[in-house]
């Protein structure tokens, strides 16, 4: 029964990170565009800047908030319902969570190297 509350609750707290990331990285555009009065020039210079070094750090800084995030909040989670390793099971989420932009940023790095030379 633990291993079967185990599962069930580091698939929920994967969903959770990931509905997280999405929110952390739509709040930090809308900060962004509040703050500096963006435009479309602005957006351009940003993303472009370095080959796409602006656009990365946009994309990774919510990310890593994310992951602080998530490991205290699995933490929690993990010492409420007894879960003997706790620590280990926080650790195995934000794990997860690192290996799906592992394998997912290289694919994203091409998207955004491609947009770019499109556009010059």
């Amino acid at each position: 029964m633990d291993i079967l509350l185990f599962i069930i609750s580091y698939i929920l707290l994967d969903i959770i990170g990931s509905v997280f990331y999405v929110g952390a990285l739509l709040l930090s555009f809308k900060l962004l565009k509040m703050i500096f009065n963006m435009n479309a020039d602005k957006w351009n210079a940003l993303f472009k800047s370095g080959k796409g070094v602006g656009f990365y750090f946009m994309m990774l800084f919510p990310y890593l908030i994310m992951l602080v995030v998530m490991f205290s909040v699995s933490k929690v989670w993990f010492e409420l319902i007894n879960f003997e390793y706790s620590v280990l099971g926080s650790l195995s989420v934000v794990i997860l969570l690192t290996l799906i932009v592992i394998f997912a940023f290289p694919k994203l790095r091409d998207i955004v190297n491609n947009k770019l030379q499109e556009n010059d």
